[in-house]
């Protein structure tokens, strides 16, 4: 029996029906031509030939494109036939369902179950997602819960994109990718995993180890399939991955006769992937981040760095042997409170460009500071919140004024939706806060 080929048969049905509309408009484009060749257009007729012409030759195009719209259709269902199956179709519909849910109002309180001082959280698709260590628990901004998992979690950690997220706790050799709605895959690793980094096309890394190495990085693209993994004799402090999932950049420190060094790897993604290195003598990185789309930026103990993709140094800035404490890496910008070297009682927030250049800096920070007391940082857009205590202090895009919020002194972590709003987390709800929420400048 002679094997059934469909697009055969559908590009013989596209040629005649082709083949019939163009002979249609041709015939009655020679009528027209010939009625508009023999006298003029008289615009008070009911009915102009040569808009007649015009409107036909319109309808022409507008059927070639349905067919082409049908073509394409028919060739995507049976190219893609074993993709289309009831559990995905449902699991579309779903999403789709979850993602409009970013443009209902936003909730001034985000309930979700009580979690533990060890809890982790971050925002996806305009709402948030707890990690506790017994539930993991997925919101949107409107307050509606669209996930709900139990997990068994001694320090629960989570990294999102607008596209998936992963959770793990740990030191635990296990991690599990997710969506608004559902577990989509969990995998088991053979040794514990200690970070990861996910993008917004779906790409992802996982930092563990193996018997050879002291950190493996293991990458997979976005259908989870495995694509490599990246070796290295040294600990790994920061795992980062460009908004987009072009690049990876990784920080590693080893102790060699004596001395730290550090490691920075910057790993391009797509079909090939390629490296590049670079290595900072008598240092130690503490952190790193993405500070724009091809600018990775590092902390280390002596410095920052900023590294293009082919990890060259386009910024650096020295801290002068000033110790740090605390840092934050948003988009476009760098902030490092460190502890004074030349007097203990006080400290210097200095917040830098994407090219680890000055922007405003705070050296007599001491007791009765706004920020004195400093326990975490973050950017929203060129803002930097800091959390102290039970106040959130905002400080101003130049650094010359300060506005400050009262939270709970169990926040746990503040999560910068941009630079007039953010969430505030506690072990039971997120509140959301706005620029009416600040009080008025203090000095």
């Amino acid at each position: 029996m002679a094997k059934f080929q469909p697009m055969k048969h559908i590009k013989k049905a596209f040629r005649s029906v082709y083949n019939r509309a163009e002979q249609y408009v041709k015939s009655f484009s020679r009528q027209t031509d010939v009625a508009l060749s023999d006298e003029p257009i008289d615009f008070s007729s009911p009915s102009i030939p040569y808009y007649e012409n015009l409107a036909n030759r319109l309808s022409f195009v507008r059927i070639i494109i349905y067919m082409v719209l049908f073509v394409f259709v028919v060739g995507a269902v049976i190219s893609n036939h074993e993709l289309i199956t009831y559990e995905n179709v449902y699991y579309l519909a779903k999403d789709i369902s979850a993602a409009t849910l970013t443009a209902q109002s936003q909730a001034d309180h985000i309930s979700y179950p009580i979690s533990s001082s060890k809890a982790d959280f971050s925002l996806y698709r305009g709402g948030i997602v707890a990690a506790g260590g017994q539930v993991v628990t997925a919101m949107s901004g409107s307050g509606r819960q669209t996930l709900s998992v139990n997990v068994a979690y001694a320090q629960p950690q989570v990294r999102t994109s607008d596209q998936y997220f992963i959770t793990f706790g740990r030191g635990e050799q296990s991690f599990s990718v997710y969506n608004s709605f559902v577990r989509v895959k969990h995998f088991e690793t053979e040794y514990p995993v200690y970070d990861a980094a996910v993008a917004d096309n779906g790409y992802f890394a996982v930092l563990t180890r193996s018997r050879d190495y002291t950190s493996d990085v293991m990458i997979y693209d976005a259908d989870m399939n495995h694509l490599a993994t990246h070796h290295l004799n040294g600990y790994v402090t920061a795992l980062s991955m460009n908004r987009d999932g072009d690049y990876l950049g990784i920080l590693s420190s080893e102790a060699k006769n004596g001395e730290w060094t550090s490691t920075v790897t910057v790993i391009r993604l797509g079909k090939k992937i390629s490296m590049n290195t670079a290595t900072v003598m008598g240092a130690f990185g503490s952190a790193g981040g993405f500070v724009a789309d091809n600018r990775f930026a590092v902390i280390l103990s002596d410095r920052v760095m900023v590294f293009a993709p082919d990890a060259t140094v386009s910024g650096e800035a020295m801290f002068e042997g000033n110790a740090p404490l605390l840092c934050a890496i948003g988009n476009g910008r760098i902030a490092v409170l460190y502890e004074s070297a030349t007097d203990l009682n006080r400290s210097i927030l200095h917040v830098y460009d994407k090219k680890a250049a000055s922007v405003y800096k705070m050296d007599h920070i001491d007791s009765t500071h706004p920020i004195s007391g400093a326990e975490t940082m973050a950017f929203g857009g060129n803002a930097l919140f800091v959390k102290a205590g039970e106040q959130l202090i905002r400080v101003s895009v130049s650094g010359d004024s300060f506005t400050a919020a009262s939270i709970s002194r169990d926040t746990l972590d503040i999560l910068p939706v941009d630079g007039d709003n953010l969430l505030v987390c506690t072990p039971a709800y997120a509140m959301r806060l706005d620029k009416n929420d600040f009080a008025e400048p203090i000095s």
